[in-house]
């Protein structure tokens, strides 16, 4: 047989690599279990899973070996039983199923999980198509067990069907099964190595052993290849390996699959962690701990009796591994919070044993995270995404990361690239050629089947125990994460990168599934303003909240939020966002009716950070709203406001005239001293293709969809009107499978130019974009990220520059130069494109995988642009916010400021009841990129002022009236009383 090369050898690993040799393997294989007898097999499906306390055991039916029995997701209890044969010593149960499952005994224990699931480059498993199931007990001469099992597809794709292979009590050779693992530890070591006289003689071992095999002989064929396993390495290389089931909270399966992914992978762990005694588990987000605490409150005392004896290491403190690019700042902190609190209240571990951050698979990590991470609690980072760069290889692997605030975090990427590592030599050695800085002699080896779950099986427990120290590989060891991000902070590490970690791929998610990205902000501005409102109701919100910030916090884990995943998964997100976003509106009127000194006639109330001057209708009368940060206050009547014009081809307010082309465009928007900001066209609604990108259609869009002109979609009707104090211009635009509806309004007083939009999308590979060409342009952008803002470049004269075609940013993006400036906002999208002149708000697209439907349907969205003075970001900031938040018209309410502060570019974020419940916390930051000392002006009782890290830890008392940052600090500050 010939071996395969290029991606069939990824994929199907040593079977296409080296295949005579696998043909050999194959043979060994058939001679460790040997069955004794056939077990009996009964079937219950149902589409959805039921409990163990609900199985209706009348409801079986019999079930024969190699039953097709359902479709990818499609649920099942088996129900396995047999008779133990007389004579027959330390039997094994092998159950065979296409899929995975969770097992019981009668009485309800969980005994075991089993896994036939593929990922690439799997090598084989010693039961073929059978797993053996631990823990079961055979003493009365009986086996009888449950399997709750499913079907979950095949890799990347919704394939394949559910297949009972059948159940069997087998006995194992240990000699064969030994001999079976160390051929194959050798024969992936000789397909790895560059050292030819060390595969020489590796392969002639293997020749020598299999011959002895095919004679009957398995102490000889052993022992043929003893010298060679017990070669010791002669590097001083060491991998730091621990076990590692990489569980996503959903992507290609429903969140409901993932609590019983949870189950199977702890049950696992455990179960090894237990028959073994150096081996190191490690598990990364406690929301599936507070799942198993719900569901298996048995497996979670387990799983607390493993932490506490160091053998499960809990990895990280965020609630779940989310996105870093799309979440608000404080959604980040409250990951940071909610999760470290469940750990160190279920699992009582110190701060000290809580000093990483393990992100292995997050889409790019924004420029403020050093700081977030710093402030709690984390000094150290772990990813692997930085590998899959398109176009630059990343080029370093350990080194220290500085955020735009200049905190430092010590980062670590597992040089192999993978957190599903099979541990194998091949991965030894790949790791070990791709690492720039191994020099230092060690990296981290994070090895098991993940992505969906699992964690380290048969196969990496016995190819790892052969590596410890064998000859051609580096060294290996086991060790938790934390034990070795303390050695390596030891070491000199030289190399630091100050910025984003920008991933060179995935820009798509940015923009795809734009109602869970909407619904996404919308929620994060409603928990604000409730916490908020709470603090000025005197109602402790902790409990009516907590439940809806853990749903929020699930929400943003990196296949849900950046939209990467299927339909059902959009489509219960979606659904958990609007209940939550009813039992907030439902608390916030609560809140609002329990506000103390109220008075009469419609008020606004104001929950943002900056004074607020509007004019508002309500019942066909203006009114104006002057009201102070985080206030309410009443609404006073206004007359008439003039200038505002809407006619012909003309929108104004006095402050810009704009003027449009026949396509909708704006062609000339000039300020009221005739300056103009349009230098090619604002707000070109253009249609790009966008074609499919193989394999990851949601996540990517190709660089070069710019090479081929856009179609601008056409105006079929426009409507002129002046409302109150709106000047509006209604645009509608149609395509074949697309139609946009858009408000273009000037406010009375206003320089923000708003387009309010509706669309009607049904596109397939398409993608919508709003584009403008302003004056004002410089060879950078800033872009709001997180706390504060990170500066890009708007050139491509680099491979680096290029690969950073599309960047993320929050409530606006804004270019200057000397004469002046031009900001793009939006209340709720993320992906720009800022390049060679151009500002390119991505609106929508619509790839087909892995959900079909993506984005098809109507959207509802606003964004804005504005000029704005050279230098003023401030302005930008604060328009940003009024954007996104709204004054909130109310009858009979008024209170004064509760929080304010005297710079214009420090803004105070968050309003909140403290976590002890005692005190409020205030949590502010520095917005413009400079150090600046302000007073915080509250109006809360408070006797004490103390400054707090993000997890309200404090750090010592402070005074608000000189309250010193530097650039984008961000502060916590708690006040209570005395008492």
């Amino acid at each position: 047989m010939v071996a395969i090369t290029g991606f069939a050898a990824w994929l199907f690993g040593l079977r296409a690599q080296q295949p005579a040799e696998y043909r050999r393997l194959m043979r060994i294989r058939r001679g460790i279990y040997t069955a004794v007898a056939k077990l009996d097999a009964q079937i219950l499906r149902s589409p959805e899973p039921i409990p163990f306390d609900q199985v209706d055991s009348a409801a079986f039916s019999p079930l024969r070996p190699g039953t097709a029995w359902g479709d990818v997701f499609d649920c099942a209890w088996l129900h396995i039983t047999g008779e133990v044969p007389a004579g027959i010593r330390h039997p094994t149960v092998l159950l065979g199923i296409r899929g995975e499952g969770l097992v019981y005994s009668p009485a309800g224990e969980l005994l075991d999980s089993v896994s036939t699931v593929f990922q690439q480059g799997d090598l084989p498993h010693s039961g073929g198509k059978y797993r053996p199931v631990r823990n079961v007990d055979l003493s009365a001469g009986r086996v009888d067990v449950f399997a709750d099992v499913t079907y979950n597809g095949w890799i990347l794709y919704e394939w394949g069907r559910a297949v009972y292979h059948g159940a069997q009590l087998a006995t194992r050779s240990d000699e064969v099964y030994e001999l079976y693992y160390d051929y194959l530890t050798l024969l992936v070591l000789a397909g790895a190595t560059e050292d030819s006289a060390l595969e020489a003689g590796v392969r002639r071992s293997l020749g020598v052993s299999f011959a002895r095999f095919g004679k009957g002989d398995v102490i000889g064929a052993r022992a043929a290849l003893s010298a060679t396993l017990s070669a010791s390495s002669t590097s001083d290389f060491v991998y730091s390996a621990v076990g590692h089931g990489h569980l996503d909270m959903a992507w290609l399966w429903p969140l409901r699959e993932t609590h019983r992914k949870s189950a199977r992978t702890y049950v696992r762990a455990l179960n090894t962690i237990e028959t073994s005694s150096d081996y190191i588990y490690g598990t990364s987000q406690p929301q599936q701990m507070a799942w198993m605490k719900t569901d298996h409150p048995a497996l979670f005392d387990r799983m607390k009796g493993a932490v506490a004896e160091g053998r499960m290491e809990i990895q990280g403190s965020f609630w779940v591994e989310p996105d870093t690019n799309l979440p608000s700042g404080e959604s980040l902190v409250r990951q940071a919070l909610v999760g470290r609190r469940f750990i160190q209240d279920e699992f009582g571990l110190s701060d000290e044993q809580l000093r990483l951050c393990w992100l292995p698979d997050t889409f790019g990590y924004n420029g403020n995270l050093p700081q977030i991470l710093r402030k709690s609690g984390m000094e150290w980072f772990q990813t692997i995404k930085l590998a899959w760069n398109k176009v630059n290889d990343f080029p370093h692997r350990t080194f220290h990361w500085e955020g735009i605030d200049g905190s430092i975090v010590l980062v670590h990427m597992p040089p192999e690239g993978d957190y599903n590592s099979r541990g194998a030599a091949d991965n030894l050695l790949t790791g070990l050629a791709k690492y720039p800085e191994r020099a230092l002699d060690t990296a981290l080896l994070v090895y098991g089947s993940g992505d969906g779950g699992g964690g380290p099986n048969e196969i990496h427990h016995e190819i790892i125990r052969r590596e410890h120290s064998l000859r051609g590989l580096p060294q290996v060891t086991y060790s938790t994460a934390g034990a070795f991000f303390r050695g390596l902070e030891r070491l000199d590490v030289s190399h630091t990168h100050v910025g984003e970690l920008y991933l060179e791929t995935h820009q798509g998610t940015y923009t795809t599934q734009a109602q869970i990205k909407r619904h996404n902000r919308l929620v994060e501005r409603k928990l604000h303003e409730v916490e908020a409102l709470a603090v000025v109701a005197d109602d402790d919100s902790r409990e009516r909240l907590a439940e809806h910030w853990r749903t929020v916090l699930l929400n943003q884990f990196h296949d849900i939020l950046p939209g990467s995943s299927i339909a059902r998964v959009n489509r219960e997100a979606i659904a958990s966002y609007q209940r939550v976003e009813a039992a907030l509106d439902e608390y916030a009127e609560e809140l609002i009716d329990r506000v103390p000194g109220s008075g009469d006639g419609p008020a606004a109330v104001n929950l943002t950070s900056f004074p607020r001057d509007e004019l508002v209708t309500l019942d066909g009368s203006l009114f104006r709203a002057v009201v102070p940060p985080y206030a309410a206050a009443a609404l006073v009547p206004e007359d008439e406001v003039d200038g505002l014009e809407s006619v012909g081809d003309t929108l104004s307010n006095g402050i810009l005239t704009l003027r449009f082309g026949l396509d909708g465009e704006i062609v000339s928007c000039t300020d009221r001293e005739g300056n103009e900001h349009s230098a090619g066209g604002l707000n070109r609604v253009v249609v790009y293709e966008d074609p499919y990108v193989w394999p990851f259609n949601a996540w990517d869009i190709k660089p070069e969809y710019v090479d081929k002109a856009p179609r601008a979609l056409a105006v079929t009707d426009v409507e002129r009107s002046v409302d109150g104090a709106r000047a509006v211009r209604r645009q509608v635009y149609r395509g074949r499978t697309v139609s946009v509806d858009q408000r273009v309004v000037l406010e009375a007083g206003s320089d923000v130019v708003r387009f309010e939009t509706e669309v009607d999308w049904q596109e397939k590979h398409r993608m919508l974009r709003a584009e403008f060409r302003p004056v004002h342009y410089a060879e950078t952008v800033r872009c709001e990220i997180q706390f504060g803002h990170i500066e890009r470049v708007t050139t491509e004269r680099d491979s680096v520059e290029k690969a950073q075609f599309e960047v993320c940013a929050h409530k606006w993006i804004a270019t200057e130069d000397d004469g002046g400036g031009f900001a793009l906002l939006n209340d709720s999208k993320y992906g720009h494109r800022a390049k060679n002149g151009l500002l390119s708000l991505n609106l929508l697209r619509a790839p087909t995988f892995p959900d079909k439907t993506a984005d098809r349907g109507v959207h509802h969205f606003t964004y804005a642009f504005c000029p704005f003075d050279a230098g003023d970001i401030a302005k930008v900031v604060r328009e940003g916010y009024r954007l996104n938040n709204p004054l909130r018209i109310v009858d009979g309410i008024r209170f004064d400021s509760l929080a304010a502060v005297d710079d214009p570019g420090v803004i105070v974020e968050t309003v909140k009841k403290a976590e002890d419940g005692d005190g409020v916390v205030l949590r502010l930051y520095e917005s413009l990129g400079r150090p600046v000392t302000t007073a915080l002006r509250v109006s809360l009782a408070y006797d004490v002022a103390s400054e707090t890290d993000l997890l309200e830890r404090t750090i010592g008392e402070v005074n608000l009236d000189a309250l010193a940052f530097g650039a984008f600090e961000i502060k916590t500050i708690l006040l209570r009383s005395r008492s």
